[in-house]
């Protein structure tokens, strides 16, 4: 591998870095921000973006931020089911075993996710990954579940994370209810050109590194190539610094991009 021509410690873009390691980009601290207060508000809120735009990042931060003993986290990815399963799923989610139907398992999740708010003093967050594949029958239902004491109190924070044609859904008509609740909106695009080279230097010293790798013409090539979706990025700088360690070379330059660009649409 590359990592000893380069004197790296380990590979750079293969495993995605978690806790203090995360990349913090201005814009996915705005974010970050935007879904702390979510929680702290026991709001609804709306994320979406492009495969590879870091949705699942901002995701894993937010759960390292929530302190336990404060906050609830259920996390739901299996999303692509009807609105039985996914009751029964979250019902699960809290410790409950499912009643047999869908109103008593619905009515013991509202009355858990009460229990827990004014007994423990606890905010319960569901987060919903893959929201975009969400049926409608389930999106219709999020409405109701948000509503505690005929909307007098607040008691669940609800986050929709998903790719970016959920926000065309939730203008649909049917949906309205759903889209008057959501307050928190965000939608993640790729890094711009200086956050892209950010990204690849914070990248490279968590492996070792404390130099540039890339020269500028390189690094305008990654970025025309990757539009700085995080996700892309990392794949086109491993097989960039791939090729350039076969060819010998100290640096990465355009070409070596271009071929891994060419091998990543293979």
């Amino acid at each position: 591998m590359y990592t000893t021509f380069f004197g790296l410690t380990r590979l750079p873009f293969e495993t995605p870095p978690a806790g203090a390691d995360l990349f913090r980009a201005p814009a996915l601290d705005e974010l970050h921000s935007r879904l702390s207060y979510l929680v702290s508000t026991r709001s609804m809120g709306l994320l979406t973006g492009e495969p590879g735009t870091g949705k699942s990042t901002a995701l894993r931060r937010l759960r390292d931020d929530l302190h336990p003993d404060q906050v609830r986290c259920l996390y739901v990815f299996d999303t692509d089911v009807g609105a039985n399963d996914f009751c029964r799923h979250l019902a699960l989610e809290l410790g409950l075993e499912p009643p047999w139907s869908r109103a008593s398992t619905f009515r013991a999740i509202q009355t858990e996710i009460q229990r827990l708010a004014a007994e423990r003093r606890l905010t319960v967050l569901l987060v919903l990954d893959e929201a975009h594949a969400l049926r409608t029958e389930v999106l219709a239902l999020l409405p109701r579940l948000t509503n505690f004491d005929w909307d007098a109190s607040a008691r669940l924070a609800l986050l929709l994370a998903g790719q970016s044609g959920l926000r065309q859904r939730l203008r649909m008509a049917h949906l309205e209810a759903l889209a008057q609740r959501v307050t928190v909106r965000f939608n993640l695009d790729g890094l711009d050109r200086e956050a892209t080279r950010s990204y690849l230097e914070h990248r490279l010293r968590l492996s070792g590194l404390d130099r540039p790798l890339f020269t500028d013409p390189a690094l305008e090539a990654l970025f025309t190539a990757s539009r700085g979706v995080m996700r892309r990025v990392d794949s086109l700088a491993h097989h960039a610094l791939a090729a350039a360690a076969t060819n010998r070379a100290r640096l990465v330059e355009p070409d070596h991009v271009i071929k891994a660009a060419e091998e990543t649409r293979a």
